[in-house]
């Protein structure tokens, strides 16, 4: 009796766990697609545009040549053999196309370069931009950190920062030119304890900050911790949760930890976030149906896709409270495959929508 008892729960254990599998992996979704306004792809870039960081002045930073491959993910070889840089585009000439910056420093290695997250931190009183990028190098996780000279177009190299800590680094968040928080998405880094790490939905994933000397976990068992993102006033950092289909909302306490405030469940996979400079809204960059963009890892001519949200805080000053959902841009995939950033800048309504692995795209928001 009890046998039968225990053996009919553990089935419904295993088949409720399978089906929560299938329902986050999309095979139940179709897409309606429609876009804000007019769209275009730069053409410079097809290596990926993974994530985006947006200057006061309108210059957008992009990282592309991402090779996810410690991510446990069958890749096609085009994409294992991905070379990462960093592109310049300007805003406040949408009609231009993206410029490949220069990368320099004696230290750095640009042919170890596999671009990841990027964040930018601009000194207020020096007008020194600082820029840091994820980096997956093959021998460690490491955080590059660069200085923007505009006139030249070059990222000059400052430093590498390494620290075991850092296991499987994906996104990177400044708070000031030294200091910054990082998202580790997982734990393990071959194959096998990846997979099942991810299909067993093991909360392995953190958030780390860094302090320009140390590094400390402040908020720990995450569910793929992914995109990371600041507030424009620095009091709130935004963590995307893909798996979970959530963005976790912290406050910042006075030594740096975080207090989980609020959840934003939004019912699709978000990947990166980017904040709005004037309004403190945010723009995510979504995977609606993450068994396609498992498929286009595997072969980039298979499209998956992409999606673009945005949350409009009710009360700018207090966005832990209400908030508006709005979908701003749905793709099959034949004209933008598996997106993962949409950077908003305000004065000119032009919206950048990064990918993984493939293009680039900028849209004119006229509606949505």
């Amino acid at each position: 009796m009890w046998k039968k008892v225990i053996i009919t729960v553990a089935v419904l254990v295993v088949l409720q766990h399978i089906l929560t599998v299938l329902y986050i992996m999309g095979f139940h979704k179709r897409i309606y697609q429609h876009y804000p306004g007019p769209c275009r792809i730069i053409p410079e870039i097809d290596s990926g545009s993974e994530n985006i960081a947006l200057l006061s002045n309108g210059l957008a930073l992009i990282s592309s040549g991402c090779n996810p491959v410690h991510m446990g993910f069958v890749l096609d070889n085009e994409i294992l053999n991905h070379q990462g840089n960093i592109f310049l585009f300007d805003f406040n000439h949408p009609e231009k196309n993206a410029t490949k910056l220069k990368l320099t420093g004696k230290d750095f290695e640009y042919a170890r370069f596999s671009a990841h997250g990027i964040d930018v931190y601009e000194d207020k009183k020096t007008g020194a931009v600082s820029v840091f990028v994820v980096n997956h190098r093959r021998d460690h996780e490491v955080i590059e950190v660069f200085q923007f000279d505009h006139k030249s177009l070059t990222l000059h190299h400052k430093k590498s920062v390494i620290d075991p800590i850092m296991r499987s680094v994906n996104d990177v968040a400044a708070v000031s030119s030294d200091a910054f928080y990082f998202t580790n998405d997982g734990y393990s880094t071959s194959f096998l304890t990846r997979n099942l790490e991810t299909f067993l939905m093991l909360a392995k994933g953190n958030v780390v900050y860094y302090d320009g000397k140390k590094m400390r976990k402040v908020a720990d068992k995450g569910f793929g911790d992914n995109g990371i993102a600041v507030s424009p006033d620095n009091e709130f950092i935004y963590v995307a949760q893909p798996t979970g289909m959530i963005i976790n909302v912290y406050e910042r306490n006075r030594d740096a930890t975080l207090r989980l405030v609020q959840v934003i469940d939004l019912g699709t996979a978000p990947d990166n976030i980017f904040v709005e400079p004037g309004t403190g809204d945010l723009w995510l960059g979504c995977n609606p149906v993450l068994h396609r963009l498992m498929d286009n890892f595997k072969n980039k001519t298979l499209t998956a896709p992409s999606q673009v949200l945005h949350v409009k805080w009710e009360d700018p000053t207090r966005v832990t409270h209400g908030y508006t959902l709005s979908e701003v841009f749905l793709d099959t995939g034949d004209f933008l495959s598996t997106s993962t950033i949409a950077a908003y800048h305000q004065s000119t309504k032009g919206l950048l929508i990064g990918t993984v692995v493939t293009k680039l795209a900028y849209c004119q928001v006229n509606a949505f």
